[in-house]
């Protein structure tokens, strides 16, 4: 992407300030020499650095060709979910766009110049028809390690119960950390959380983990390990308190266990994200997302034994939890 920028600067009149290094460019007119220095976002490479050599780049041109100088850093992030350490280096600084590999967008923050040599719509006239880069399906460590738990669970359920024939069973999956009504209000609150771990069936923890690993590593890569377990044990807990209500509400005795809540809310926040961001992935889009999302809800709605509430409840935490993640909703600082 930043081979498309440099070359848009190249027909805009931008020109290598030194021979050795193509990442400052500088064009100069009558009254004013525009600096730009290209980079890429590294978490290692704090504000200070960034204003020593800012500050160096200024006094060498201003020397050299005695005119007004104004400069500014074109950062190139990976995603457009900024993490927290890229939030907090652009608050320190007043002269930085980010350029999102992912979503192939400009972003200026609210402290930041909103023109710069009249580019901000050169460059994105420029780059609207760039295809992003796909950063491809990949494992990570947080959801992994939740696909992993859940495994184990399964697994200890069997063998403390002497068989598999202990996952069918209400009674035995309730003593074990399954959920229902009346065992939470007396007291075993925990449950609300256990039972996002525990499954009926091979068929059940299966169909659940495969759509976890799919959705839920997309979602990882995209707003961090941290946010994404938060918005997880979120939606699971939201689902669950969903599940009890509803049951409850209804007059029905019901024993819940499984992760459909906390993955509901994991397809929610993708739908809200992808769509708030206009991410280009060939694989996972927001149409293929509500699609599934729907045709989950429609199996439940029309099997017997699928808890719907816990999936309404969890979808629509993780809608809400996107929102949040979303850094135009989150920050509120793009203009």
């Amino acid at each position: 992407m930043l081979e498309r920028i440099v070359e848009l600067l190249y027909q805009k009149g931008y020109r290598p300030l030194d021979s050795k290094d193509g990442g400052v460019l500088i064009r100069e007119t009558d009254e004013i020499v525009y600096i730009l220095a290209l980079s890429t976002f590294r978490p290692e490479l704090d504000a200070a650095l960034y204003e020593n050599a800012a500050s160096r780049i200024i006094f060498n041109v201003a020397t050299r060709y005695q005119k007004k100088v104004e400069l500014l850093n074109l950062v190139a992030t990976e995603s457009g979910m900024f993490q927290e350490d890229a939030m907090q280096f652009v608050e320190k600084l007043h002269n930085v766009w980010f350029i999102a590999k992912d979503t192939g967008r400009i972003y200026i923050f609210e402290n930041q110049p909103s023109q710069f040599d009249d580019l901000y719509e050169y460059l994105d006239n420029g780059i609207r028809d760039w295809k992003p880069e796909k950063n491809g399906f990949a494992l990570t460590p947080v959801n992994m390690a939740i696909v992993a738990l859940n495994v184990l669970c399964f697994i200890l359920v069997i063998v403390l119960n002497g068989g598999y024939a202990a996952t069918l069973d209400s009674d035995t999956m309730l003593r074990m950390g399954a959920l229902s009504y009346d065992t939470f209000t007396s007291g075993k609150w925990y449950q609300i959380i256990t039972s996002m771990f525990l499954h009926f069936g091979i068929t059940h923890l299966f169909n659940n983990m495969i759509l976890l690993i799919y959705a839920g590593c997309q979602l990882e890569q995209m707003v961090g390990k941290i946010r994404y377990l938060l918005l997880y044990m979120g939606s699971g807990i939201v689902g669950n308190a969903a599940s009890l209500w509803y049951y409850h509400s209804i007059g029905e005795y019901a024993v819940s266990a499984g992760a459909s809540g906390a993955i509901f809310g994991v397809i929610g926040a993708l739908l809200v994200i992808l769509a708030w961001n206009r991410t280009n992935n060939a694989e996972t889009t927001p149409r293929r997302l509500f699609f599934l999302a729907f045709i989950t809800i429609y199996y439940g709605m029309t099997t017997i034994g699928v808890d719907n509430a816990a999936h309404i409840g969890g979808l629509i935490s993780g809608i809400f939890g996107g929102f949040l993640l979303s850094k135009v909703a989150q920050y509120g600082k793009l203009k």
